[in-house]
């Protein structure tokens, strides 16, 4: 389980969970790897592991980690309770709540939404995040690699844009 979730935190596309119905432990792990989270109102969470006495490893609990706080993480272990979507909008462990009918449309409508903007930059932005939770200090190298933008066509084709007061038609990449 530990490389199919570094797997999917790794992937240099953005990746969006839709969640419904029952997101328990390993669901809520795997969801956990993506870059955002919608989740139907009636969904329901929980990671109640300790009622087995069991533990959660070190490389699946980084993947929590990754989103919401310590204190939040530690709610969910030790509490071990089932609770709603709402309360996992507060905890952060999802970006988005909507109803239980729309959540297909809005997860695509996220993803198209995202898509028509410029690939390499969403890249960029993904590789720079995962980078600052890093605790290393960056290189001169990577503080640099933040200006590489500007020798790209999303750069020219975005500018561009911008001055023509039109919406930018990024190409696929």
């Amino acid at each position: 389980m530990e490389d199919s979730l570094e797997a999917v935190f790794s992937c240099r596309h953005p990746v969006i969970a839709a969640i419904s119905g029952v997101c328990m432990g390993g669901g809520i792990l795997i969801a956990s790897s993506c870059d955002l989270r919608i989740c139907a109102e009636s969904t329901r969470f929980g990671v109640p592991i300790n009622r087995l006495g069991m533990t959660v490893s070190y490389a699946e609990l980084q993947t929590l980690s990754r989103i919401i706080t310590p204190s939040a993480a530690l709610e969910i272990l030790l509490e071990g309770s089932v609770f709603g979507a709402e309360h996992a909008k507060e905890l952060g462990l999802v970006n988005r709540l909507v109803p239980d009918t729309d959540l297909e449309s809005a997860a695509y409508a996220l993803a198209e939404q995202i898509a028509g903007r410029a690939p390499l930059v969403n890249r960029w932005h993904k590789k720079f995040i995962h980078r600052l939770m890093d605790q290393t200090p960056l290189t001169e190298e990577e503080i640099e690699e933040g200006h590489a933008a500007f020798e790209t066509e999303d750069y020219q084709t975005g500018y561009r844009a911008f001055l023509n007061k039109k919406r930018a038609t990024f190409k696929g990449r």
